[in-house]
């Protein structure tokens, strides 16, 4: 089967894991990288992602777009500008973590184009030697997806108009990394109380598995947190457009927040320290001060 060439949009490290499964099976990746971080380029490089402009990226035959959420619609535009005149028909994956109403925005941008729209989501770790992430996704034509099943994802077809993947996603990361907000929130009221020690020593005897799942959970979370604030804001608007409470998740946006403003708040996958215990951490984002408003890195 002829090899395809797929246009990244964000080389994050889910964007960059992708890319290197689809790379080790004989296709093409890539992406533009201008105004991108050193670390950005460096993770690409070793990827193995070709740089690019954005108008070749809009020119592959597929289009990625894994990038942080407040970037999503901005970047789906330059796309789509690109596309209309130049008659382009890359199918555009648009898998990140946003609110269906959201998702349905980005898709009308495409109306008048020869472009199809898939409505995406990832559920689960960047691909690595023994995992792959699963990819939610609907749309009118899949055929390249499933071309591309098995290397950097496994595909799960889903049916509905764009936005029910998207829903889909919204609604397991409401879960899992709702829970793991909620799960910071009381660590750091039990150390703001006096007791965490003491806490720490009955939820282990009485809830291990949420108190190991809080030591796994909250050391790594500021590296994450900058860009995990507005997919909660994201997961509230979500459960909004239903009718059901958004403050749960109201809460674990600020709960980001508060995490992205600590001193560990700069750390990124690659430079966190994975010594540190859910303790220290607690206890460091404690004293590192108020809340911040922030944005992707």
């Amino acid at each position: 089967m002829k090899p395809i060439t797929i246009g990244l949009i964000g080389a994050g490290e889910m964007g960059a894991g992708l890319a290197r499964a689809f790379i080790a099976t004989g296709n093409t990746v890539i992406c533009d990288l201008a105004g991108r971080s050193a670390e950005s380029r460096a993770r690409a490089e070793e990827a193995g992602i070709r740089p690019a402009t954005l108008a070749e990226v809009a020119a592959a035959d597929i289009v990625f777009s894994v990038l942080p959420t407040q970037c999503a619609k901005a970047e789906a535009a330059r796309i789509a500008e690109i596309a209309r005149p130049a008659g382009l028909s890359p199918a555009y994956v648009e898998a990140n973590a946003i609110a269906p109403a959201l998702a349905q925005e980005i898709a009308a941008l495409f109306d008048g184009t020869a472009v199809p729209f898939i409505d995406a989501g990832l559920v689960g770790p960047p691909p690595g030697e023994d995992t792959r992430p699963r990819l939610y996704a609907c749309g009118a034509d899949l055929s390249l997806l499933h071309r591309l099943d098995g290397s950097g994802f496994d595909l799960v077809a889903m049916e509905g108009p764009p936005g029910a993947a998207s829903a889909f996603k919204m609604t397991y990361a409401a879960m899992t990394k709702g829970s793991n907000a909620l799960l910071t929130a009381v660590m750091l009221a039990a150390e703001a109380h006096g007791f965490l020690d003491l806490f720490i020593a009955e939820a282990e005897a009485s809830q291990r598995q949420l108190t190991e799942r809080a030591r796994a959970a909250i050391p790594r979370l500021p590296c994450d947190a900058a860009r995990w604030e507005d997919e909660m804001r994201q997961i509230a608007r979500t459960f909004a457009e239903i009718g059901l409470p958004p403050d749960f998740h109201q809460g674990a946006e600020a709960v980001m927040r508060r995490l992205a403003a600590s001193p560990y708040g700069t750390e990124t996958r690659r430079t966190r320290d994975t010594a540190r215990s859910m303790e220290a951490t607690v206890r460091g984002v404690l004293a590192g001060g108020g809340e911040k408003t922030s944005g992707p890195r």
